[in-house]
């Protein structure tokens, strides 16, 4: 049996580092008591059984609706919009439980994926202009309400969060920036977009003084 002494944890699983800290492990001793961890290599078993039952289960059913689609043509393949809504859910899945990342991450890549597929939607259904005009700006507004439900929740930690208003505040900016190539035709929620976002970034900045500043300076070393 292996242990980590950073975690004070015993690894019941063959690994040669902490799936904790990621530290080297030593041969378990009797210096310290330590906690049983267990078996992660268990739960990652379960995680991938997941992922492919979905993957079978997508792939049957998308094959099935291609042809419906085929057979019921009425001048749309709208088949193609559930099997980009099916790769978006088993890309979500595959992230979500697969990967090990941070929650922050997470949401962000969510909300990307999500406009992305809105977008590939309006294109397939005959352009309109929607998911530019409305879904665009109101996921940086969903990201916004976001970003100030976790600042209020962690309140200890809230300057962390900057790095997200930042991205938001960029993102509003290229919706502006649509707008005026003539891409985005409605700018209202744009404009209110890009308000709410420098909105939240100044008075993070300003309220946030020395923790805001010191964010700052870890995120981008200046």
């Amino acid at each position: 049996m292996k242990e980590c002494k950073k975690c004070r944890v015993e690894i019941l699983d063959d690994t040669a580092v902490c799936p904790l800290c990621s530290s080297v492990l030593e041969i378990s001793g009797e210096d310290f008591e330590s906690t049983g961890y267990p078996d992660v290599k268990a739960t990652v078993r379960k995680l991938n059984f997941i992922v492919r039952l979905y993957s079978f289960l997508a792939i049957v059913t998308e094959a099935a609706l291609i042809i419906i689609n085929y057979r019921h043509y009425h001048g749309t393949w709208w088949s193609a919009i559930t099997g980009i809504s099916i790769l978006y859910f088993y890309l979500t899945l595959k992230y979500s439980l697969q990967k090990n990342k941070g929650y922050q991450t997470v949401i962000v890549v969510q909300v990307i994926g999500a406009v992305l597929l809105m977008i590939a939607a309006d294109n397939i259904a005959g352009y309109r202009g929607w998911s530019v005009n409305y879904a665009l700006p109101g996921a940086v507004l969903l990201l916004n309400g976001t970003i100030l439900t976790l600042m209020i929740v962690n309140a200890s930690n809230w300057q962390s969060y900057i790095l997200m208003q930042i991205l938001t505040a960029l993102t509003s900016l290229g919706c502006v920036l649509l707008w005026k190539l003539g891409i985005i035709t409605r700018p209202v929620f744009s404009l209110g977009a890009l308000a709410v976002s420098l909105c939240m970034l100044l008075g993070t900045l300003i309220f946030g003084d020395r923790r805001a500043k010191a964010e700052l300076k870890r995120r981008f070393h200046v």
